[in-house]
């Protein structure tokens, strides 16, 4: 954390109560996490450390990204670092290549530089974060800066939680060319490491939809289960967003979310916007997601078909030769 943050940080933590909605409060523990509590409880936590003491610290916390609960806030819905594939995290943001003056970032596995949270500032029913994307040496200017809003809603069941997310990355001279692959880019929900992933199913707008090779699709909805209750995440893919957006929505672990690609200049930054509902319980009422989208976006657009689709189990392991 740089010093002069910290004042601004704690200035901000006493203004919290002031300015969010009756049902919304945030907490903001300075270069650790700022909480989301809805009725009293935690529903969201952004986690903003960075620690670069030892490897195992600069591991767990080379980038933010934001946990989500269940409604009582005792169980986390969201992975963190460790396990399979620890640079999957709650809800992140990050890109696997990223070119600027002839040189290539990875900023999704966190290659040779990390995501920094430098500043928190208080939004009408949520939060602004601003994110350094490092280069080359923690010391160097940033390849990107990033402007990371989110604004909580409290929906009507079956849904109990909104999470709407707005970004904003920018290079401080010429061309940054933002690309990666479905898998390794983009905006992502990751479940729980304690997912059953033979359970996992995605449901999306249309009818025969093939996940691997549609492009812009409106909304994404998947099923989950972590540690024995089901919950669904909506995913709602703003009209403004860059169009050609491929959807990786298809694993058994359940990281599931939107790969758009484009370039980024000081004068014309690359922007985001998405959405995700959260809901307890197996829900796949198209009509539901389709009025939400709807109602995110100003569109008016009827109830389409849908696909349902059991997620793409791991293939079996070939018996070890004798």
């Amino acid at each position: 954390m740089r010093p002069a943050l910290r004042p601004l940080l704690c200035l901000l933590l006493a203004q919290a109560s002031s300015v969010l909605a009756a049902d919304t409060q945030i907490k903001v523990t300075p270069n650790e996490t700022v909480d989301v509590s809805q009725e009293g409880q935690v529903v969201a936590r952004f986690m903003t450390a960075h620690d670069v003491s030892t490897p195992a610290k600069r591991l767990e916390t080379y980038k933010p990204y934001l946990h989500v609960f269940d409604p009582s806030g005792a169980l986390r819905l969201t992975k963190g670092p460790g396990f399979e594939f620890t640079h999957h995290r709650g809800i992140m943001v990050g890109f696997m290549k990223i070119t600027i003056d002839g040189k290539s970032y990875d900023r999704w596995h966190m290659k040779g530089g990390d995501q920094v949270v430098t500043a928190i500032t208080h939004e009408t029913n949520g939060f602004t974060a601003a994110i350094d994307w490092q280069g080359e040496s923690a010391t160097a200017k940033p390849i990107l800066t990033e402007v990371r809003s989110f604004k909580f809603t409290h929906p009507a069941a079956p849904f109990y939680f909104g999470i709407e997310m707005s970004s904003t990355l920018k290079p401080d001279h010429g061309e940054a060319k933002i690309d990666g692959d479905p898998e390794h880019a983009g905006a992502q929900f990751r479940p729980s490491e304690k997912i059953d992933g033979s359970k996992t199913t995605y449901i999306y707008p249309g009818k025969d939809v093939l996940i691997h090779k549609v492009k812009d699709l409106t909304w994404v909805a998947e099923v989950f289960t972590v540690e024995g209750k089901t919950f669904t995440a909506l995913l709602l893919n703003h009209p403004s967003n860059p169009k050609d957006t491929a959807f990786s929505a298809y694993r058994d672990y359940g990281r599931f979310g939107a790969f758009p690609k484009g370039a980024a200049t000081p004068d014309a930054p690359f922007k985001l916007h998405y959405k995700w509902i959260i809901a307890e319980g197996d829900v796949r009422d198209a009509a539901l997601f389709q009025q939400a989208y709807n109602d995110f976006s100003g569109a008016k657009d009827p109830t389409p078909a849908v696909t349902v689709m059991l997620a793409e189990q791991p293939k079996p392991k070939a018996p070890a030769k004798k």
